[in-house]
């Protein structure tokens, strides 16, 4: 029997095709940006080109384009189906407290004054963003409540303030009461990062998806290495929304921010810089570096190595004073998927291993926290860290892995 690569029957070549679609627009999504479908809608074409192939190779169709789409098929249903068993409570490696924390834990308040992007901690009170939709809840997890029926993107909690941006595309500053009451617009930019100190808010800007994917074209398609650059803005204003000043520009893919007292630390595609409150002395801190956090006069930062993959990231944990001098490397880790700093440790995850790891900025002190199969790292607060499952559940657990509560 001859063997073809095209299917011959109406049913393989329809396998086939739906099969084909799923390779192109998951490719698409994943190295553009450029569909607008969630990867459940893109996964249910692989599977329908799965079905479809089978049942033409039971009638005799047996062209290697059916094979191959049924291997595609396979696979599909192989890694969605782990993903999804593993997005229940059933494989955690950690026990999960249903609808309140015990006293030994529900009184634990080391997270105090965090802020993690959407998700704050301020006294007995957590606050979260889900579904575009910002939340509280106390810390042995009971009274769960919405602050506020605006929607809501990213928080910061500062005094008596809840600071906001109320969409991931197009981004406006905002503030209110932690009751929800006097909500107050304060910037009109379309802002990708902010911090909040005292009586200051640093920001960046960012573009929207459809400006960031068209200036992404047009990077593939020229040799200008400076359109990418200088199309965001660095800003300094005052928590009311008056005195607004712009400081430097930034690239196409700012990153965090952070004051400490007259400087502006921020990240900025790759790069790790400095600016004055003022917009003086603009400073290009490490070519390939992360924000950390200052202490007694040290800025604590880390400096990211070239790996041999993309799937992880070797590091240097570096400290310099505040002037810019004395900077020096003091430890480095490899094969890192994600980390951060807390409290004067340094978290980390390591690349296809479980748990979580700690050590002090200098190498020291170096231990493994719990073995919990970790798919994303989101940061530690205080004796809890908050991660994120295949499918989108989300936890705060304890670092010893003892305990947890589902946030979303």
């Amino acid at each position: 029997m001859k063997i073809t690569f095209l299917p011959r029957s109406r049913l393989g070549k329809w396998g086939f095709s739906l099969s084909l679609a799923f390779i192109l627009l998951l490719f698409a999504q994943i190295q553009f940006s450029l569909i607008p479908l969630p990867v459940f809608s893109v996964m249910a074409l692989g599977v329908a080109g799965f079905v479809l192939s089978i049942i033409a190779f039971i009638k005799k169709d047996r062209a290697l384009g059916t094979l191959l789409s049924i291997i595609i098929g396979a696979v599909i249903i192989f890694v969605f189906g782990s993903i999804l068993v593993m997005s229940t409570n059933l494989f955690k490696g950690f026990p999960i407290a249903k609808d309140y924390l015990e006293k030994a834990e529900g009184n634990d308040m080391s997270g105090d004054g965090m802020n993690l992007g959407d998700i704050s901690q301020s006294g007995e009170q957590i606050f979260f963003v889900e579904k575009n939709r910002l939340y509280t809840i106390n810390i042995d997890w009971t009274n769960r409540r919405e602050v506020t029926d605006s929607p809501v993107s990213s928080i910061f909690l500062s005094g008596d303030w809840i600071y906001f941006t109320n969409d991931r595309d197009v981004s406006n500053l905002y503030r209110m009461r932690k009751d929800g009451s006097e909500q107050m617009k304060l910037s009109e930019d379309n802002v990708a990062h902010f911090y909040v100190l005292g009586d200051h808010i640093a920001y960046s800007t960012k573009k929207t998806l459809a400006e960031f994917n068209e200036i992404k074209k047009e990077a593939l398609n020229t040799e200008d290495a400076t359109v990418e650059s200088d199309v965001g803005t660095l800003y300094m204003m005052e928590t009311d929304g008056s005195e607004k000043i712009a400081l430097c520009k930034v690239s196409l893919e700012p990153g965090r921010v952070m004051i400490s007292e007259e400087w502006i630390y921020f990240e900025d595609y790759q790069k790790l810089c400095k600016v004055r409150i003022d917009g003086s002395d603009y400073t290009v801190i490490s070519e390939k570096g992360r924000l950390g956090f200052v202490e007694n006069g040290w800025v604590y930062f880390i400096s990211v190595l070239d790996p041999e993959t993309r799937a992880y990231d070797d590091l240097e944990i570096c400290r310099m004073k505040k002037d810019g001098s004395e900077t020096t490397v003091i430890s480095s880790v490899d094969k890192v998927s994600s980390s951060c700093f807390d409290n004067g440790w340094f978290y980390y995850v390591l690349h296809s291993e479980k748990g979580l790891y700690r050590m002090r900025p200098d190498g020291s002190e170096r231990e493994r926290l719990n073995e919990i199969n970790i798919w994303q790292f989101d940061g530690v607060a205080g004796n809890w860290m908050y991660i994120t499952d295949y499918a989108g559940p989300r936890y705060r657990v304890k670092l010893d892995g003892s305990v947890g509560t589902r946030i979303n």
